[in-house]
């Protein structure tokens, strides 16, 4: 690639998937104050139940990251048929998936609420969200899918266009169908499902007018399955294993009580959007490494992941920064309940320094994926689990009785593990991608 690696070249192509991402949140929150305001109930119902949609959504989500991974590389190795290959193949195989996943959430919808200790009052409006948006699972791996290989060729604004028509489709939705049509949760559902829908759509007229097309001399479709898979599974195991993490961990936050747990949805939201903005900016960063990789020059692909170090400490501090600073008023426009707002503020401080060590642990995971090397990544991230977070947190946050504070020490013990484990795995994957050139 012709282009020195600099923040602000990285920016570029990180701006948009911010702004993408920012909005995409966006539903999110919508749906968490709109049923805040709503009742307690069914902020809980929520708060329970969306970890489980979300398990859902990274698993097909992790077969879009294998293909942007090798899109990127066959953009930087100038093979445009390979790349439409790629995106053909990728797409029909995520939209089956999403087929197959829906199906399964939608039958384990109450069983999986009832295991994670919901109370008889939030199984009911949980299993029928969850049912309801087990239709919207097809469409969201589309999506994923699309949005990814116009990434991959650096067209990262088909992602943000996306994000804003979601939003702009969700949220009066939302608002008449959850509070003038009084369905509550279930109406936060359907809207997330419409919503889903027609972006879906909007991707795929998009795309087709961006991406190159596919000639019959380029039809090995089995190939491409067999990279995507080898690329594919380890992401989406890893992403699976996190989100049903997460699920545990508001399992542990309803043991603690439902302020508690309406609390912890409420950090966790304010979590996500620190998570958001990085993560946009790791995303340049495979993109950019995965076409130094593809033009056969890996020493470039480093000096990148050391560009996108910088970038990324600077997309942490900024939020965090104002999440200090303006968190007390914003929980308070939140929810109207002070026992919540105050036990979501204890935990706010430790929440956001267990991000800190994440700005390393991206770039070397980033780097890492680039490569095609998943599975270190899917390895790091179980290790760092079911070694430190899961256990750390049971014993400090229920056991022990710290409360929502116990459970972010986990997360700040995790995050150190994972980046001490993804350094000695991206240095020695360094040394060998240079000496194959």
């Amino acid at each position: 690639m012709s282009e020195e690696p600099s923040v602000r070249r990285l920016w570029a192509l990180a701006m948009p998937l911010l702004v993408a991402g920012l909005t995409q949140i966006i539903v999110n929150i919508v749906d968490t104050v709109l049923l805040a305001r709503s009742s307690t109930q069914a902020l809980g119902a929520f708060a329970l139940a969306a970890p489980i949609y979300l398990i859902a959504l990274v698993i097909v989500r992790g077969w879009a990251t294998a293909v942007q991974i090798m899109v990127a590389r066959g953009h930087g190795a100038g093979t445009p048929g390979a790349v439409a290959r790629v995106v053909r193949v990728g797409l029909i195989a995520s939209a089956g998936a999403g087929v197959a996943i829906g199906a399964i959430l939608y039958l384990i919808a109450e069983p999986a609420l009832t295991v994670l200790g919901a109370s008889a009052e939030l199984i009911g409006p949980g299993t029928g969200y969850l049912r309801v948006l087990a239709f919207a699972v097809p469409f969201a791996a589309a999506s994923f899918t699309l949005q990814s290989a116009c990434a991959g060729v650096g067209v990262t604004r088909a992602t943000m266009y996306n994000a804003v028509l979601v939003n702009v489709v969700n949220l009066p939705l939302g608002l008449l169908l959850i509070f003038t049509a009084g369905l509550g949760v279930l109406g936060a559902a359907v809207a997330t499902l419409a919503a889903t829908a027609v972006g879906t759509v909007f991707l795929l007229l998009y795309a087709r007018a961006r991406l190159p097309r596919e000639t019959r001399e380029e039809a090995d479709a089995a190939g491409v399955m067999r990279g995507l898979w080898r690329i594919g599974w380890p992401e989406m195991s890893a992403m699976g294993v996190g989100y049903l993490n997460e699920a545990l961990l508001a399992g542990f936050a309803a043991r603690m009580g439902t302020p508690e747990l309406a609390a912890y949805r409420i950090v966790d939201n304010l979590l996500l959007i620190v998570f958001t903005v990085m993560n946009s900016a790791a995303a340049a960063i495979t993109i950019r490494a995965g076409h130094e990789l593809g033009a056969r020059d890996p020493a470039r692909a480093e000096r990148w992941r050391r560009t996108g170090v910088r970038l990324l400490l600077i997309v942490y501090a900024v939020p965090a920064g104002c999440a200090l600073v303006l968190g007390r008023p914003l929980l308070s426009l939140v929810t109207g309940d002070a026992h919540t707002a105050g036990l979501a503020w204890q935990a706010v401080p430790l929440a956001l320094v267990s991000m800190a060590p994440m700005v390393y642990a991206m770039a070397y995971g980033c780097f890492l994926r680039a490569t095609g090397d998943t599975r270190s990544v899917m390895v790091a991230n179980v290790t760092g689990d079911y070694l430190v977070l899961i256990p750390l947190g049971w014993f400090l946050g229920v056991h022990a009785g710290l409360g929502l504070p116990g459970l972010y020490v986990a997360w700040i013990a995790f995050s150190v593990v994972l980046t001490v484990v993804l350094f000695l795995r991206a240095r020695l994957r360094l040394r060998r991608e240079l000496a194959l050139v």
